[in-house]
């Protein structure tokens, strides 16, 4: 097996609209974005009533108030990361049931379209509060928010707008170049 071969560790396998997706780990970029967001989340919520998923977690995009069909807890999705408020969720097997408030995708340079268009889509059709796409290859930061689209830049101050007091800034983070 040559170093470019991925086994089934360095995959990620999701369901999106009952549709299989399986996608190679992602660049180095993707995780250094990652632990910068997962980070400030973190810190931010200690002692709140929220809590901040992160990526390899398990969604089921259901509230977790309804009944749950089985077969939806076999097609996960995966975010990079997700927030849920008011501990509106619930641990079914390995999965969070829930309608996050506020959801954030890392694009890589293979999931465009999917971060883009079709997870967009299925998040805010589900009742997803706040979407971001955070994208590493053009420094942009897409906010979906209350029916708009916002896009700023890692030089920007960007309000999380699910909290009243959190913004974040992307400006001092050290990216590889591509």
């Amino acid at each position: 097996m040559s170093n470019l071969d991925y086994s089934l560790d360095n995959i990620t396998v999701e369901w999106i609209n009952d549709i299989k997706y399986m996608s190679p780990s992602p660049h180095p970029n993707h995780g250094i974005v990652y632990s910068e967001l997962f980070n400030s989340f973190y810190n931010y919520l200690k002692g709140k009533n929220f809590k901040v998923f992160p990526h390899k977690t398990d969604l089921c995009l259901s509230d977790p108030n309804e009944p749950i069909k089985i077969n939806d807890l076999k097609k996960p999705i995966v975010p990079d990361l997700f927030v849920v408020c008011d501990k509106k969720f619930e641990l079914v097997g390995n999965n969070i049931v829930s309608i996050p408030d506020y959801i954030c995708e890392i694009v890589s340079p293979s999931s465009i379209k999917m971060d883009n268009e079709i997870k967009r889509d299925l998040y805010l059709s589900k009742g997803v509060k706040e979407y971001w796409i955070v994208n590493y290859l053009d420094n942009s930061i897409k906010v979906y928010f209350d029916n708009k689209e916002t896009t700023f830049s890692f030089d920007d101050n960007v309000k999380v707008n699910i909290f009243d007091d959190l913004t974040i800034c992307l400006k001092d983070i050290e990216l590889f170049e591509i």
